[in-house]
């Protein structure tokens, strides 16, 4: 009797699918239930998902059973409020792409990326392309800045000149990472400057919409671990989040958000905002209140289907699972705020006359 296996989804074309067993591969097809569902899912069958399938004799077999996800990376689908577009699965990074130029730097759309990874249980990481572009760098320095201060990782690199590639490299090796962006950031240029043999195809950026990169795939490198190079991604909607989770992605603005006069501040129109007196001051830069707002205004909240075709309902990330992923950054500025409370106390009481 055949025994069921375990593998890895690494591609899809159509209605098959690669699934890396360890020391073999194999083309697989997929029953009707993991391709047909109810549950809110474009493709519920992605790259990285762990599965479980049966040889159907020579390197073919029939995949019967998708294993939980650990993470994921995901959207809303443009054709459909009501629809999630996974993009990778159990990776544990998130590399999000951005160039100096050619496309421009767009700092809303890394953090509507920073979002999307987090809440799909990914470690976010920036890395800023294309350094060679720039005829100063103070092009890209403040926002590097920016986000270092939030406690991301940022990386400069350039494929042309070779610059960050030895960090990219150690910041890859021996684990699973998906490369996201805009389209024509310079993601498969990257993966091929420090692999070459994987001859990813590259080009000019297009202004037809064309992707270079037109599929997903879960590639092995060399020096240890995977690489997931990605399609860009014009408009990045999120997938799962309230209006009222943004401004826990914002730093500066949650914490700002505890000084507001009403609980479940929005910081847009409601009176006596901490925030909106901060951007307002000085103290908080505009550009990061404009994309807080932009994201605010975007996010939808549609009622996902229930799922009544798969084996294990429970198998995607459970809400109350992504808010523990990204908890301690936020116990962190509450605890910061309440200790500079506390030390504000301390001072009153010591200059209090006796």
């Amino acid at each position: 009797m055949i025994q069921p296996m375990e593998g890895t989804v690494t591609s899809l074309r159509s209605v098959l699918c690669e699934v890396d067993a360890g020391e073999r591969t194999y083309t697989c097809k997929a029953r009707r239930r993991l391709v047909e569902s109810d549950t809110g899912e474009s493709k519920p069958l992605v790259v990285g998902d762990r599965v479980v399938f049966t040889p159907t004799g020579g390197d073919e077999a029939v995949i019967e059973k998708v294993l939980p996800r650990r993470t994921k990376l995901s959207r809303r689908s443009p054709r459909g409020l009501r629809t999630e577009h996974i993009i990778v699965t159990n990776v544990d990074q998130l590399l999000i792409v951005a160039a100096v130029r050619k496309p421009p730097l767009r700092p809303g759309l890394i953090d509507r990326y920073i979002i999307a990874g987090e809440a799909g249980g990914l470690e976010p990481t920036i890395c800023i392309n294309k350094t060679d572009l720039a005829t100063d760098p103070s092009e890209y320095d403040g926002l590097a800045r920016m986000y270092e201060e939030m406690d991301y990782r940022v990386l400069l690199t350039s494929a042309v000149t070779g610059t960050g590639l030895e960090e990219l490299k150690e910041t890859l090796r021996d684990k699973s990472s998906v490369l996201a962006g805009h389209s024509g950031v310079g993601k498969s240029s990257l993966i091929n400057a420090l692999q070459p043999g994987l001859k990813l195809r590259t080009g000019p950026v297009s202004t037809t919409g064309r992707h270079v990169t037109s599929g997903v795939s879960l590639l092995k490198l060399d020096f240890g671990g995977y690489v997931v190079d990605t399609p860009g991604i014009r408009e990045l909607t999120l997938w799962d989040i309230e209006k009222q989770e943004v401004a826990q992605f914002f730093p500066a603005i949650w914490e700002l958000s505890h000084q507001c006069r009403m609980p479940d501040c929005m910081h847009v129109h409601e009176p006596d905002c901490a925030v909106k007196a901060a951007v307002e001051s000085g103290d908080l830069p505009p550009g990061r209140y404009d994309s807080y707002i932009r994201i605010v205004e975007t996010t939808e909240e549609p009622h996902v289907p229930r799922a009544t075709d798969v084996e294990e309902p429970d198998r995607q990330i459970t809400k109350k699972k992504r808010r523990l992923s990204r908890g301690k950054r936020r116990q962190d500025l509450r605890r910061q705020y309440e200790q500079d409370l506390d030390e504000e106390d301390g001072e009153e009481e010591d200059d209090a006359p006796n």
